[in-house]
C-alpha cells in the first residue's frame, strides 16, 4: 500500500516533505517559535534554515522506510505547516496524526483540512484502520481540530508528553 505524495485540501496543496522545504519551514517556525515550542521539542525562536532542511530530511526518510507520512502544507506555494501520519505499523493497521500551523495562518482551517486530508489517505491508501491523535491537555486549538475531525477522546493520560522539563498530560483521541 502506498499514501500519494501529493495531497489536495481545499484551496491547500500538501505535498511530501522535501529538503528544499527547509528555508520555508524555518521562517514559519521562527515565526510561531513562542507558541509551537510549547508544544513541540524541536521548535525553537532561533530556528534556522539548517535546522529546517534537517526536519524535512528527517521526514523524507521516515517517508521511505515506511513509519511516516508527513507533508509540508502549501497555499500557493506559501509554506503554512505541516500535517502527516507517524508511527504507522501497518501489521496493526494504525496511525498518529500530527499538525501544526504557523501563527498567522491559526484560525482559519487549515490544520482541520489538512489533517483531514491526511487522515482520509491513511485509511483509503495505507489501509489503516485506527488513527490517534496526542494533544497537549492545554492545546485546545489541536483538541478542537481532534473533534472536528470527528476524533472521539478517550482520555487523559498523565505524564505522556515531556516538552522541555515540564511533564504534560495528553488528551487521547
Amino acid at each position: 500500500m502506498t499514501m500519494p505524495p501529493s495531497l489536495p485540501a481545499g484551496d491547500l496543496t500538501l505535498h511530501c516533505y522535501r529538503r528544499d522545504h527547509g528555508p520555508q519551514i524555518a521562517a514559519a517556525v521562527r515565526e510561531s517559535g513562542r507558541h509551537l515550542s510549547r508544544y513541540e521539542t524541536w521548535a525553537h525562536a532561533a530556528y534556522d534554515e539548517d535546522e529546517g532542511r534537517r526536519h524535512a530530511e528527517w521526514w523524507e526518510r521516515a517517508w521511505d522506510d515506511g513509519t511516516a507520512r508527513y507533508f509540508a502544507v502549501l497555499r500557493e506555494g506559501r509554506f503554512l505547516g505541516s500535517a502527516g501520519l507517524s508511527e504507522i505499523n501497518l501489521e496493526h493497521r494504525t496511525g498518529s496524526l500530527g499538525y501544526w500551523v504557523r501563527t498567522s495562518e491559526t484560525g482559519a482551517g487549515v490544520a482541520t483540512a489538512a489533517a483531514g486530508a491526511v487522515s482520509a489517505a491513511g485509511f483509503e491508501h495505507l489501509g489503516l484502520q485506527r488513527i490517534e491523535i496526542m494533544a497537549a491537555v492545554d492545546n485546545l486549538a489541536s483538541r478542537r481540530v481532534a473533534e472536528k475531525l470527528g476524533a472521539e477522546m478517550e482520555g487523559i493520560l498523565r505524564k505522556r508528553q515531556v516538552r522541555q522539563i515540564l511533564e504534560r498530560a495528553g488528551a487521547h483521541f
